[in-house]
C-alpha cells in the first residue's frame, strides 16, 4: 500500500448530468416475456458544433453540449492553430446557434500558416518513417505508482462515469497527477476524441503543463488517440479497453507509456514499462 496521503477526487460530477441527456421512450422486446412491452431509456444528447475561426468556418464537431471552450480550445490546438490559451483573443459559444466563434493573435495567425511542416502535425505514416531525433520533444521522464492507476481507474469508472451507467452513450477520462496524487479534471464526451480534446483544452486555459500527467481513460486508444497524445506532449495513457497495433507503433515512437486492459486488480503495459511502478509512498517528479 502506498503511505502518506490519499488520492485526492477533486469535486467532479458524481450524478449523471441530466442537461445533457433525454428520457426517450421505446418499445423492448423481452424474451422472458415472450413479447414486445413499452419502456424508456435515457439517450445521450449529440449536437452539432460550428466553429468559426478569424471569421471563417473551420469545422463541424459532433459532440455533446458541455464543457464547450475547453473542447474547441483543445480542437484548435490540436490542429495547429493555436500552442497556448494566449493565442485566443475571443472565445464565445453562442447557445442558441450552438456555434463557437474564435478571434486568434496576429502572432498565432502568422505561426499557423507554417504549421504544417511542423512533426507535431504529421500523420501517422509520417512520424513512423521520421528519425525519433526529427520529432517534437518527447515526454519528460516521471515515474507513476500502479497502484494510484488502478485506484483512478476504479473511481472513474464506477463512480465519475455517472452519466455512461445511465445512458452507455458517452467515453470519459481523467487528467492525474502523480506528484500531487490529485486528479485534476474530468471530461465526457459521445466523442472518444472529444475527451482528449477536452482535456487538453482545459489545460492550455488552465496553463498546466502535460509533460508529467497522465490520462485515465474509459475507452480504447487507437493511432488517432495516440497522435493527440503526442500533440498534447503527455507522458503516459491507461485506456480500459485494447489497443490497436499502429497505436502502439507510434506509442513507441512518440515515447509514450500506453497501459490499456484496465481491469479490476490488473491492467496490462504494452510500451515504454518503466514509467510505471509499485511504489511503497508518494512518487516525486524526476529532474
Amino acid at each position: 500500500m502506498l503511505v502518506g496521503n490519499t488520492i485526492s477526487w477533486g469535486a467532479f460530477y458524481m450524478q449523471p448530468r441530466e442537461q445533457e441527456l433525454i428520457d426517450f421512450p421505446v418499445v423492448r422486446y423481452d424474451s422472458g416475456q415472450g413479447r414486445i412491452v413499452e419502456d424508456h431509456k435515457y439517450t445521450s444528447i449529440e449536437r452539432c458544433l460550428d466553429i468559426y475561426l478569424n471569421g471563417d468556418l473551420l469545422t463541424s464537431a459532433f459532440c455533446s453540449p458541455g464543457d464547450l471552450q475547453d473542447l474547441v480550445t483543445g480542437i484548435l490546438a490540436q490542429a495547429g492553430h493555436i500552442r497556448t490559451n494566449a493565442d485566443i483573443k475571443r472565445l464565445s459559444i453562442d447557445e442558441t446557434g450552438f456555434s463557437a466563434h474564435v478571434e486568434t493573435t496576429a502572432a498565432a495567425q502568422d505561426w499557423a500558416l507554417h504549421a504544417a511542416g511542423d512533426p507535431r502535425y504529421y500523420s501517422a505514416r509520417e512520424i513512423l518513417a521520421c528519425d525519433p531525433a526529427c520529432l517534437f520533444v518527447r515526454p519528460c521522464k516521471v515515474k507513476f505508482a500502479a497502484q494510484d492507476i488502478l485506484a483512478c481507474a476504479d473511481k472513474l469508472l464506477s463512480e465519475l462515469a455517472a452519466t455512461h451507467e445511465k445512458t452507455n452513450g458517452v467515453h470519459s477520462g481523467v487528467l492525474y497527477d502523480q506528484r500531487q496524487r490529485r486528479i485534476l479534471v474530468f471530461r465526457e464526451d459521445i466523442g472518444r476524441h472529444n475527451v482528449f480534446d477536452k482535456l487538453y483544452g482545459w489545460a492550455l486555459r488552465q496553463g498546466i503543463d502535460l509533460a508529467d500527467k497522465i490520462i485515465i481513460f474509459s475507452g480504447r486508444c487507437s493511432s488517432e488517440m495516440m497522435l493527440k497524445l503526442g500533440r498534447m506532449g503527455i507522458g503516459a495513457v491507461a485506456a480500459k479497453s485494447v489497443p490497436t497495433t499502429l497505436s502502439l507503433r507510434l506509442a513507441k515512437k512518440l515515447g509514450i507509456t500506453l497501459v490499456a486492459r484496465m481491469r479490476p486488480g490488473s491492467f496490462c503495459i504494452y510500451t515504454n514499462p518503466d514509467r510505471i511502478v509499485v511504489a511503497e509512498e508518494p512518487l516525486e517528479k524526476e529532474a
